[in-house]
């Protein structure tokens, strides 16, 4: 897979089922790429980086209950034959849902969700696993009631999500070590049959998207705290699931994003005056604010509800390689379509939903072919119906009438009562491109309708497409910036005002770590209570300082930051990786010492604003920071100690050749990274040379410091 036409090969593949997915379904074609996927990550990568990985995964355990119990009563050539065909459909459930099964054992079976690539959805993705794998426990045990008389086969299933050292050792790529592993383990072991346990770190990425039931903690040999614990029942139903951020019970008021608000509030009021398609997008990073200050816009048109249709729409990474999954996923909550309908409740659905749009100008028999091919592009198998049977092998045909009758569809719904249209739209970044390029269009073929599209997004949607939505269509861009240190204190107060008192120690910790970004602001929060540190009540909170730590990054954090990473092109995440060990502050120079691709790979990394570049230089040396500490760290918790050791050695002697009059400001930096490095005899020497250094200076602090680490 090496060979560049061999990917291209693949790609084509790729390709090929998403145009077909109208026609297949998306179960039929996630299952047919699911392979592909694996084998294309695997071979775009550098050479050996497969070979051992730190990452964060959501592991997954399943058991086979009962199966002792059916092998007494079955031949070895039977229960074989039930056991391969159970293993052989688990594993392509995990797969499905872009999993990966890295061992066997006996009728057991251990999976990753991460592993090649982490996604911010993977512990989303594999709790929907684990549901699914419920389900195909619960029907091979019904077939093995009616084939062999045997009750009592089931599985249970448990996840937890953490880090983890992946490949390596005697079981190569199949190997996974880490107490994280020990803790799945747990979930699955003490499952009750039939169902899916999960732990607190997992309930933490998921929170909103399924119904669970809370579990009484667990102990686990090894830990100090105990485990709390969910057994998750069902998925919530699309149009109810909010993926839930913020500290339960706390409500806060929006800080430092009046003036955005304003602005969202100015276009809406002139979508009723104007009377045509226009769009505002709010773009950040993850975590800066778009979803509050659309939760602020929306409760500030609620009493105008009843003046304008409001239509709303996500985007996910799943949605991202599904043609049209945006706009069906805009249409399922406009008509109430729910991911568990049967193909004749969806129909039904999005019959009563288009036909009245069309019916009074087109006739019945017309409209019915409009929702048909609509619901048909959107995922439905509609190829029985009449209106798609005589076209069901020309897919460019149904595209361009199903195309048709959504734009008709924003224009006959305005024409009705002459209401505008809201279309909000959400983690826009994710979204396919036939659905960017649907929306882009509307400017053309319905320019005299009143739609205004509030869509928030991150950068890299303009880093995908460069202009979006472009002409005709006006469109303005908000651009939300992190919070100030006074809004994030302001802030910081306002999450923990159920504390009596709040120790400027605390309050800093937390203002200085979040660096202006809320949700950061508030996981962090999460951490302290999660660790102890902070106590919740219904009514007041309490501190307990001698529990206080601030040494990890929350795994939600981790999560989001190791899925940036993980789609960037291997040779710019191997740049940042090694920048990273240099420092969160770091420099060109030795930067291109350790790898000559930073030259040319460095300005790209810019323009992610992953690196950003400080004013001036020193001694030629070009500086340059981390767009923020914590992704510093999540990068730096990604590089192999033995990698990470053999690095700062080589940083280390780059420095120590350092020439120069300001070479001695570097005489302490050079001291850190040969202790890193474990090199104690050099790094005892550059101590003791800062100390000296610092001596001349009368930093006494200084001279401290490097002593104390010299002895």
């Amino acid at each position: 897979m090496s060979n560049p036409t061999q990917q291209e090969q693949v790609r084509a593949g790729i390709a090929a089922l998403e145009a077909q997915r109208a026609l297949l379904g998306n179960a039929v074609v996630d299952a047919a790429i699911a392979g592909l996927r694996s084998k294309l990550i695997a071979a775009t990568m550098a050479p050996g980086e497969l070979a051992q990985a730190l990452r964060q995964v959501t592991i997954l355990f399943l058991d086979v209950v009962g199966s002792t119990t059916l092998s007494r009563q079955l031949d070895p050539e039977e229960i074989q034959a039930v056991m391969d065909g159970a293993l052989a459909s688990y594993t392509a459930i995990v797969e499905s849902h872009h999993g990966k099964v890295l061992q066997y054992a006996g009728d057991s079976v251990l999976a990753v969700f991460g592993a090649d690539a982490a996604r911010e959805d993977d512990p989303e993705r594999a709790v929907h696993a684990g549901l699914a794998l419920l389900q195909e426990g619960a029907r091979q045990g019904e077939l093995i009631r009616r084939q062999h008389g045997h009750e009592g086969f089931n599985i249970r299933v448990g996840l937890h999500t953490g880090d983890v050292l992946l490949g390596g050792g005697v079981d190569a790529e199949a190997s996974i070590r880490g107490i994280a592993v020990s803790i799945a383990a747990r979930m699955e072991q003490s499952a009750p049959p039939g169902t899916l346990r999960i732990s607190q770190d997992t309930y933490r990425h998921v929170r909103g998207m399924f119904q669970v039931e809370v579990q009484p903690a667990i102990e686990l040999k090894g830990l100090d705290q105990p485990f709390s614990t969910y057994l998750v029942m069902r998925a919530m139903p699309s149009r109810l699931q909010v993926k839930a951020r913020g500290i339960e019970g706390v409500e806060t008021r929006m800080i430092g994003r009046d003036a955005e608000l304003a602005v969202l509030r100015e276009s809406f009021e002139r979508a009723f005056v104007e009377r045509q398609p226009s769009a505002v997008i709010v773009v950040a990073e993850a975590g800066i604010g778009k979803s509050r200050l659309l939760h602020e816009f929306s409760r500030w048109a609620v009493p105008r509800s009843g003046q304008f249709h409001l239509l709303q729409g996500r985007a996910s990474p799943q949605t991202e390689t599904q043609s049209y999954g945006l706009l069906r996923d805009v249409l399922a909550r406009r008509l109430q379509i729910a991911d568990d309908d049967t193909l004749e409740s969806a129909r039904q659905k999005i019959e009563q939903g288009i036909v009245p749009l069309f019916a009074s100008d087109d006739g019945e028999d017309l409209a019915e072919g409009h929702a048909h091919v609509l619901g048909h592009l959107i995922g439905l198998d509609l190829t029985t119906s009449r209106h798609i049977s005589g076209i069901r092998h020309d897919p460019q045909q149904i595209r361009n009438r199903a195309l048709h009758a959504a734009a008709q569809m924003f224009r006959r719904l305005g024409a009705q009562d002459g209401k505008p249209i809201v279309l909000q739209l959400e983690d826009l970044h994710w979204a396919d491109d036939p659905t960017l390029d649907f929306l882009s269009s509307l400017a053309q073929t319905n320019a005299d309708v009143p739609l205004l599209i509030l869509a928030l997004a991150r950068p890299a949607l303009y880093e995908r497409r460069a202009g979006w939505p472009g002409n005709p269509m006006r469109s303005r861009r908000i651009d939300l910036h992190p919070l100030d240190q006074h809004q994030s204190r302001l802030l910081t107060v306002e999450l923990l005002k159920k504390l009596p008192a709040i120790p400027s120690a605390v309050s800093e910790l937390i203002v200085d770590r979040a660096e202006g970004n809320p949700f950061y602001i508030e996981e962090l929060i999460m951490m302290l209570v999660d660790q102890g540190a902070i106590q919740t009540g219904l009514e007041s909170w309490s501190l307990h300082p001698d529990r206080l730590r601030a040494t990890h990054v929350p795994s939600t954090l981790t999560g989001v930051l190791q899925a940036r990473l993980d789609g960037l092109p291997p040779p710019e995440k191997q740049v940042l990786q090694e920048a990273s060990v240099i420092g969160h502050i770091f420099w060109d120079q030795p930067l291109v010492a350790l790898d000559t691709r930073a030259r040319t790979l460095l300005p790209m990394l810019e323009r992610r604003d992953l690196a950003l570049p400080h004013a001036g230089s020193l001694d030629g040396l070009r500086e340059y920071a981390f767009r923020h500490h914590i992704l510093h760290q999540v990068t730096y918790g990604t590089v192999l100690k033995r990698v990470r050791r053999e690095l700062h050695g080589k940083v280390a002697r780059w420095f120590s050749e350092l020439a120069g009059s300001r070479a001695n400001d570097f005489l302490g930096i050079t001291a850190a990274h040969y202790e890193e490095a474990g090199d104690a005899l050099s790094a005892a020497e550059y101590h003791a040379r800062a100390a000296e250094h610092m001596r001349d200076r009368f930093s006494h602090d200084g001279v401290l410091t490097h002593v104390q680490r010299a002895l």
